[in-house]
């Protein structure tokens, strides 16, 4: 088995023990039925409420708002993170902020937001921004501080100034706390979504979550929780596609790792 193929094995034998395990205790009625649906059943309700019910409605209005929340608090984060982190005067304004927000759940935020925005789209996007923001803005700045300064300088003697300090030599030199942050980022903001989702929406997976409580329909709880899962799993495997795609520096120096540890050396 090559090292591809064992590392997925690695990753996927746990996941793949747990459903079948809840399979067989759930089909066997080791586990209360009202509370603890079979697996297979769970997939059919969602296949079931994706083509009949709200449920793909409900898929696409939280991956709409996941979408356009990510996609600004990436680009601000990433901005202010490699300017906070590259100029200390900017540290200094901004630090203090970004350090007292930043542990604050941002669903507490909901409300204000509401009230300011209204009880619309604006106030669910909002609330899932700043917490991928802040994610983003503390990554990216740690990253950028963690460039030693001796690589700086051997920068610069090459003729990295300039625009061409940070297009060709900091965000190369970062993109590995880059990607990670950016990937903790999506995932605390699909978190947040879903949560604000089910304290104020009409629409969205934490919506159609909450409505299935109060129905107790059980299976389409469990319906709802399995697409959220699906879709960090999605977003993690997509980064973890990316990643060698995007940065192949990194694999060869995991590859260069192996020989090493390998060999002996």
């Amino acid at each position: 088995m090559n090292r591809t193929a064992r590392n997925w094995a690695q990753i996927w034998v746990i996941p793949i023990v747990i459903v079948i395990v809840w399979e067989t205790a759930t089909r066997m009625q080791l586990l209360d039925p009202r509370f603890f649906i079979p697996l297979g059943d769970v997939a059919v309700t969602t296949v079931d409420q994706l083509v009949n019910g709200r449920l793909g409605s409900d898929l696409l209005t939280t991956l709409s708002r996941l979408g356009l929340a990510f996609a600004l608090a990436a680009v601000a984060g990433v901005a202010l993170g490699v300017a906070s982190g590259h100029w200390r005067v900017i540290e200094w304004l901004t630090r203090p902020i970004t350090d007292t927000l930043y542990p604050l759940p941002k669903i507490a935020i909901l409300p204000l937001f509401l009230i300011i925005v209204g009880r619309g789209e604006l106030a669910f996007i909002l609330t899932a921004f700043a917490t991928a923001f802040f994610q983003i803005i503390i990554s990216t700045r740690g990253s950028v501080r963690n460039v030693s300064p001796e690589l700086i300088e051997a920068g610069r003697n090459f003729g990295a100034n300039g625009a061409k300090y940070f297009t060709r030599f900091l965000f190369p030199a970062i993109a590995p706390g880059l990607f990670n942050g950016l990937r903790l980022g999506l995932a605390t903001c699909l978190i947040t979504l879903v949560a604000a989702e089910f304290v104020g929406a009409d629409s969205g997976l934490g919506s159609m979550i909450h409505r299935a409580g109060q129905q107790f329909a059980v299976d389409q709880i469990y319906a709802g929780l399995v697409l959220v899962g699906m879709i960090g799993l999605v977003v993690n495997l997509a980064f973890r596609a990316l990643e060698p795609l995007l940065l192949p520096w990194q694999r060869h120096h995991a590859n260069d790792e192996g020989s090493l540890i390998t060999s002996g050396g």
